[in-house]
């Protein structure tokens, strides 16, 4: 099968002078890149053990990627992190998972950096390295329920196999220009970068996400492809139309991280040439199901070829379709598991696995999210899915971001309240207006008690709104109401 970065000499010998990697002003060409990653791995060889955990900082992208990808064809193991956007101390972080944090300044005694004293490398050598496909290569970091960090470990075939079912599922091909604006500490950002070298594609990064910087780059390489979170494609289009931009050239752009509720409009307009699929996948499971033209708004879509589901109750028992329980999964794309930290969400049961997401599968074989069990709220002896109120919210008039929280209450066992940023800043959202949208869509159990209007909206480095701020902030208004 391979590994993660083994084709890097066979596209390398195809189009050697061509882009395969940029980000800012920093520019590699595919021979640049094997040559570069080549010194990296003999740096990583005299300075490392066979499969030690090497610590990337990804606050650097363009240095990151280089490293991951020495690191993934060296046979080592990659851990993506970025110790200020986690919480957690580098000291505790490389204690915990026993690596050190290295960068490309500190492998500069034993490997040139990129650009700087080239030799030329014979594209046709034998690789130095083979790893198998069952070798971890990446460990990255992600919080659940508790709010500290798990570290999950993938392995080389788990990713391949990844990568095989996007390209069939969305075409993708080495002739495409992919863009990732991102931060790689989010799995769906790096598995985008590694997927285009992979593939062959020009990869186009980003130093930071400015939605303005990113939409010249856009329009300047032409990029074919975008990997966005649905937030992140939000801030893109409201810079777009701002500027009066448009985007003919590209024709995929790839939604996870979050149920996407922008069907057709701006973003349609913005990216006037683009097919948009939204697919649902985790750190754990990878690819789950993707939705497309025809399927149901409200789903998330159908399965990836080879990935089988079942809903089960809390018994453990496979639920009919149109019954809502606890969606299993069973993939050859799934984790190897954690090797730091758990989640109680996350049961293996033989070749199933389950995150903790609830949903339902219908008559047609559509899957539909219900909610997290985390997010799950109890108000009144009512389980309630804080992600269903959401959904509604963000159909309202001039929402543009919302976050919904259960608050403790001596009466109801949590108090359901909600946090917005409007759409237009300049017109104002009105609780009784919001008041009235929900209890057309709602049973009056569900709706928030009280809503926060907020003007700053603080986003992960994955591009997701940070829960865990919006919760602190939340509870300050509460606090001092």
């Amino acid at each position: 099968m391979g590994f993660v970065g083994d084709t890097l000499g066979h596209h390398a010998s195809l189009r050697g002078g061509e882009t395969a990697l940029a980000c800012g002003d920093a520019c590699l060409s595919w021979r640049e890149l094997l040559e570069n990653s080549r010194r990296l791995e003999e740096a990583l060889g005299n300075l490392t053990g066979s499969r030690a955990r090497i610590g990337l900082s990804p606050r650097q992208p363009f240095e990151a990627i280089c490293l991951v990808l020495a690191v993934a064809r060296s046979g080592r193991v990659a851990v993506v992190a970025d110790p200020n956007q986690t919480g957690f101390p580098a000291a505790d972080l490389s204690a915990a998972l026993s690596f050190r944090f290295w960068s490309l300044a500190e492998l500069d005694d034993a490997a040139a950096l990129p650009g700087v004293h080239r030799r030329e490398i014979d594209v046709a050598d034998a690789e130095a390295h083979s790893p198998t496909a069952s070798d971890p290569f990446y460990v990255g970091l992600t919080s659940g329920s508790t709010g500290r960090p798990k570290a999950f470990q993938r392995s080389h075939g788990s990713w391949l196999r990844s990568f095989a079912a996007c390209e069939a599922a969305f075409g993708l091909t080495c002739d495409d220009r992919i863009a990732v604006p991102g931060s790689l500490s989010h799995s769906l950002h790096l598995f985008g970068a590694l997927h285009a070298l992979h593939l062959g594609a020009r990869l186009d990064l980003f130093p930071r996400f400015q939605p303005r910087s990113i939409l010249d780059t856009l329009r300047s390489a032409r990029s074919t492809v975008l990997y966005a979170t649905p937030t992140q494609l939000d801030l893109l289009v409201r810079s777009a139309r701002a500027q009066g931009v448009r985007l003919p050239d590209v024709r995929r752009v790839l939604l996870s991280g979050a149920k996407w509720h922008g069907v057709g409009g701006d973003a349609a307009d913005v990216f006037c040439g683009a097919r948009f699929h939204e697919f649902y996948g985790t750190s754990e499971t990878s690819f789950i199901s993707t939705r497309s033209a025809g399927d149901p708004p409200t789903s998330v879509g159908r399965p990836f070829d080879g990935v089988c589901l079942d809903i089960r109750d809390d018994a453990g028992r496979s639920l009919p379709a149109g019954e809502t329980g606890l969606i299993h999964v069973s993939s050859d794309m799934t984790f190897d598991g954690y090797v730091y930290g758990e989640d109680p969400d996350t049961l293996r049961d033989g070749k199933w696995l389950s995150v903790g997401d609830w949903g339902y599968v219908d008559a047609t074989g559509a899957l539909h999210l219900r909610g997290r069990r985390s997010r799950m709220l109890v108000c009144a002896g009512v389980n309630v899915f804080a992600e269903e109120i959401e959904a509604v919210l963000l159909n309202a008039d001039n929402v543009g971001a919302c976050a919904v929280f259960g608050r403790p209450d001596p009466l109801r066992g949590q108090r359901i309240v909600a946090a917005l940023r409007p759409e237009n800043t300049a017109s104002p959202l009105l609780p009784d207006a919001l008041r009235r949208h929900c209890l057309a869509h709602l049973d009056p159990i569900k709706v928030p008690r009280a809503f926060y209007m907020l003007d700053d909206w603080p986003l992960t480095a994955g591009g997701k709104p940070d829960l865990v701020a919006l919760s602190r902030r939340v509870a300050e208004l509460e606090d001092g109401a």
